[in-house]
């Protein structure tokens, strides 16, 4: 049996991801929106067009997630694809007007689920937990 108290800074992170996603998810669900596709517009909206190959990887999720999300994106209006010009083989995706519209209200989602997580944090606690986090992620990558 899994014990947290034996896996402390596991049990933290875990918790302060599901605590994250669960006041985000309901606001991007409210406008229509699939776990993900945040990430999508965000990143579209502030790289523009980019290779699906490409956003799997700022994801960190495999190509048939983001190709799932991409696809719902543009079967609701939100995205374009089309082949890239220098190879076929690569799937290009940049946001529509509507998508480019939806994306700033996300961005106020996050902007403000951003304020809640850090209130009564010090610029220094912030900058701490950013170094501790960064380290953590290094040392899990190089496993």
């Amino acid at each position: 049996m899994l014990v947290f108290d034996d896996y402390p800074v596991g049990a933290a992170a875990l918790r302060i991801v599901n605590a994250h996603e669960s006041l985000i998810d309901k606001d991007i669900r409210a406008l229509g929106l699939y776990p993900g596709q945040d990430t999508i517009l965000i990143t579209l909206a502030h790289s523009g067009q980019q290779a699906q190959n490409a956003l799997a990887e700022t994801m960190q999720v495999d190509h048939s997630t983001v190709a799932k999300s991409v696809r719902r994106l543009v079967n609701s209006g939100l995205a374009e694809t089309g082949k890239s010009e220098k190879d076929k083989r690569v799937t290009l995706v940049q946001l529509t007007p509507a998508g480019l519209k939806l994306a700033k209200q996300v961005e106020a989602i996050c902007d403000a689920a951003e304020r809640q997580s850090i209130e009564g944090l010090t610029a220094e606690e912030q900058a701490i937990f950013v170094k501790v986090a960064d380290k953590i992620c290094a040392n899990l990558k190089a496993m």
